[in-house]
């Protein structure tokens, strides 16, 4: 079984050093500005982190998402709108939701809420309930 891994999924597999469950596994490229955005908040806005301890979570970021398949959105917006639409969730979720769908793969979360309202639609779980 193949997974396309959210942010939310890729971060908890790097922090709980899991990162083997992603090797060869897909996620999108907005994942890398999301990855992106967490580190921001933790170093500017929360100042739990320092400047070196961010470059160097940084570079495994760009490390983990190396040994992953990143999946563009293409031109697929209309579709993912769709998606969101009928889901009622944000483009984001939806771009992960719809290339799951069209990919066939089981998307990994740790979005309780995104995970309620797509798991009737899709194969969905959180990373502790995928095995490799």
């Amino acid at each position: 079984m193949k997974y396309l891994f959210d942010s939310s999924a890729i971060f908890k597999a790097i922090k709980e050093n899991k990162i083997e469950v992603l090797v060869g596994n897909f996620t999108l490229e907005l994942a890398r500005y999301e990855l992106g955005n967490v580190l921001w908040k933790s170093f500017v806005l929360e100042g739990k982190a320092t400047s070196a301890e961010i470059k160097s979570l940084a570079k495994i970021v760009k490390q983990t998402l190396g040994v992953m398949n990143v999946l563009q959105i293409g031109c697929s917006e209309e579709e993912i709108l769709e998606v969101a639409g009928k889901a009622k969730i944000t483009f984001y979720d939806a771009a992960y939701v719809y290339h799951a769908m069209a990919k066939n793969l089981t998307l990994v979360t740790e979005d309780s809420q995104l995970l309620k309202k797509v798991t009737p639609k899709i194969s969905a779980s959180t990373l502790s309930g995928i095995t490799v």
